[in-house]
């Protein structure tokens, strides 16, 4: 079958139908598309999470949270949709393609009396193939600095689910002391009880002690209510119904050595820090939308080729003269702007995130101060206290008001050394998360970042914070062992 396009003109055809699909590919882009690939196949392959088992601890939460959280998600697709700008951006237009027929030809073939060409788009002109790379390049380095914030958002996401699971540790460890002193209460009301009986002591003393079991079964029950809310957190988090069962930790986590010196901490999470890679990403993009902005100046140009039959061949061309010199030097302006505000906010986030080190190191060592007295002196002594007052009183020797007051003493201890030791974790915590840095592997020789990988591997008023919180207090964001 014969061609309906001439063979001396299907070379110049083709050639101008295949370039506009070939997109200038900026250096860098295939790592950057292996690496949303290796992240990104718990999303696209959909694997079936494991099962969680029957006393989960926080790396099973955060298996689990990992490859059900809608957030984490979310911040995966715009870091892909954001790598597929790449192409949109470096590829030159679509081309067009005009056909006309004279009906007026006289005697000329029918051929002669048709006319072919090929063009660019007429709506968009061919950009100087050096505007194509720059756009390129500021495209790829968006895409990177989203594929750094959806790493910045798994340490955000493990902070969230272990500073859940810290507040449920302590909930349930509360719990458990207002159990024993609901209990010891109770034997406390059944001495007052036989010796107000005996007429060994007076009235008031079964009172106070009844309304101080009254009040020590009121406050257990409170505690117990929060147990739902804390667990429909946990669940929201990891991406489970909110009525889904959660056991309360049987224990207090045990606390995580810190195997480093305060400096060297701090001086590698201003290194490792997935927002200060990422803004230094938007810093190289504005400087590439800087150079997009220079080459304004450059004419873009069209291109087209036509055919008449056999009767006459014509080859066009078309430059564009840039005239608007002030937007343009406008634009350079803007571009210079942008790359000045980036800057700026790169080194207040260095500020605040050094800050925010030398916040939580000095709550970390507070607290460690504080377990250590309360653990080695205060409730000891207060254990002992208690021994004492309990055989004074059941020796008539004390009143009820002083037995009253050293278990009160007790419980105020324990309820607060397990507090300072949940803050101790979050503060910890919150130094990895921010920094993304493993603890419990800081070593000379081997350094690890933690929550990279995708694969299966404080009471309620604590709120994660990080960097650009103006709050004195501690951050306790949280980050959970990823082995």
């Amino acid at each position: 079958m014969k061609s309906f396009i001439p063979n001396k003109f299907l070379p110049v055809f083709c050639l101008a139908a295949v370039m506009p699909g070939c997109a200038l590919h900026p250096a860098g882009e295939k790592e950057e598309r292996e690496k949303l690939e290796n992240l990104g196949r718990p999303y696209t392959e959909r694997p079936e999470p494991p099962p969680l088992p029957e006393a989960p601890g926080p790396e099973d939460y955060l298996r689990f949270a990992f490859l059900n959280n809608a957030d984490l998600e979310a911040r995966y697709w715009e870091w892909r949709a954001a790598a597929e700008q790449i192409l949109q951006d470096a590829s030159p237009p679509n081309a067009a393609v005009p056909f006309s027929y004279m009906f007026s030809g006289g005697n000329m073939k029918a051929w002669d009396r048709t006319t072919l060409g090929i063009t660019n788009d007429p709506m968009t002109n061919i950009p100087f193939p050096t505007k194509l790379a720059t756009a390129g390049r500021r495209a790829l380095e968006a895409a990177r600095a989203a594929g750094r914030r959806f790493e910045g958002a798994k340490f955000l996401l493990q902070s969230q689910v272990l500073s859940t699971y810290y507040d449920l540790a302590l909930l349930a460890e509360s719990i458990r002391i207002q159990e024993e002193n609901l209990a010891l209460l109770r034997l406390i009301n059944g001495q007052a009880a036989v010796r107000v009986q005996s007429g060994a002591a007076p009235q008031q003393d079964l009172l106070k002690s009844q309304t101080e079991l009254d009040l020590a079964g009121n406050e257990l029950a409170n505690l117990r209510s929060q147990v739902p809310g804390l667990t429909a957190r946990l669940n929201a988090l990891i991406g489970r119904p909110a009525s889904a069962p959660v056991p309360l930790p049987l224990t207090l986590p045990a606390p995580r050595p810190l195997p480093v010196s305060d400096e060297e901490l701090i001086r590698l999470g201003s290194e490792r820090s997935p927002e200060l890679a990422a803004l230094a990403r938007e810093v190289a993009g504005r400087e590439e939308a800087l150079s997009l902005a220079r080459q304004a100046y450059i004419p873009d140009f069209g291109l087209s080729f036509s055919f008449t039959g056999t009767v006459s061949q014509a080859a066009g061309a078309m430059l564009v003269i840039p005239l608007r010199l002030e937007a343009i030097r406008a634009g350079i302006e803007q571009a210079r702007a942008g790359i000045r505000a980036a800057r700026a906010a790169r080194v207040q986030y260095e500020r605040d995130l050094a800050a925010s080190f030398v916040l939580n190191l000095y709550v970390l060592r507070n607290d460690e101060r504080q377990i250590a007295l309360f653990d080695g002196t205060i409730i000891p002594r207060a254990r002992r206290t208690v021994q004492i007052a309990q055989t004074a009183y059941a020796a008539n020797r004390v009143g009820f008001v002083e037995l009253l007051d050293g278990q009160r003493t007790l419980l105020e201890a324990r309820l607060a050394v397990a507090q300072l030791k949940m803050e101790r974790e979050k503060a910890l915590a919150a130094i990895e998360t921010w920094a993304a840095i493993d603890v419990e592997a800081m070593r000379s020789t081997r350094m690890a970042l933690r929550g990279i990988g995708m694969r299966g591997g404080s009471s309620g008023k604590s709120s994660p914070r990080g960097p650009s919180s103006s709050s004195g207090e501690a951050a306790a964001a949280p980050v959970g062992a990823m082995r």
